[in-house]
């Protein structure tokens, strides 16, 4: 996989944008001209100057030890040519006297002769996970657990950002998501209540919606969900 210095970038995939509220970062690398989007998560973890956008995959590897681009470089291969999962574990130096953990994910979009253009993903730090692997893996069950349900659900905060979403929540179309969480929090529920969002071309699907607060480590937090009507 050659990585090399683009001269343009490309507006981002908006639906990367509208997930912004989840506290994750996202990422997108363009496979034709080898550009890069970051989201503004990695500017203030990498106290980067949102004067110069960074435009190229390799603005990450001064992050990296040698072994852990490496690593990167390895696993996108393998998903791009064996469509193995691109899940990964990296060690970054945030600064010069901090490193964290971070969680890397992603997928390629593919045109219609199966050439790989894009890909795209999430990153999360997850430094506190690998300081206690015990509770790291209930955590992880935990998660699988949720992104197992039969519903699109979303965990949210005080503020009403997004902390988790599972997998049929990623699957909503970029406005619905958003519709949903705008008019939750515009709410300020403090009771369960239940409302309706139009879905689909014209609006020919209704989904309803359900978000139901509860209190966790001192903190208001709400779990909303999606189903067909």
């Amino acid at each position: 996989m050659t990585v090399s210095k683009p001269r343009t970038r490309k507006t981002p995939n908006p639906g990367l944008r509208a997930l912004a509220a989840c506290g994750d970062g996202f990422w997108e690398f363009d496979l034709l001209d080898s550009s890069a989007w970051f989201s503004d998560w990695f500017y203030r973890k990498l106290h980067w100057s949102t004067d110069a956008k960074r435009t190229a995959l390799l603005d990450l590897q001064p992050l990296l030890q040698p072994a852990a681009w490496d690593e990167m470089m390895r696993t996108f291969r393998a998903h791009l040519e064996q469509n193995l999962p691109l899940d990964l574990k990296l060690r970054v130096q945030v600064s010069p006297d901090r490193n964290e953990w971070w969680h890397m994910r992603g997928s390629a979009e593919r045109n219609p002769a199966g050439q790989p253009i894009h890909l795209s993903g999430s990153m999360r730090e997850v430094s506190a996970d690998a300081a206690h692997p015990e509770t790291s893996s209930r955590l992880l069950r935990l998660r699988d657990a949720f992104d197992a349900l039969p519903v699109a659900a979303a965990l949210l905060d005080s503020e009403s950002a997004v902390l988790e979403m599972n997998r049929l929540w990623r699957e909503l179309p970029a406005g619905d998501a958003v519709e949903v969480i705008t008019r939750v929090r515009a709410a300020q529920v403090q009771s369960a209540v239940e409302f309706t969002v139009d879905h689909g071309a014209g609006g020919t699907l209704r989904l309803r919606g359900r978000a139901v607060p509860f209190h966790h480590e001192g903190s208001r937090h709400l779990i909303v969900t999606l189903t067909a009507r």
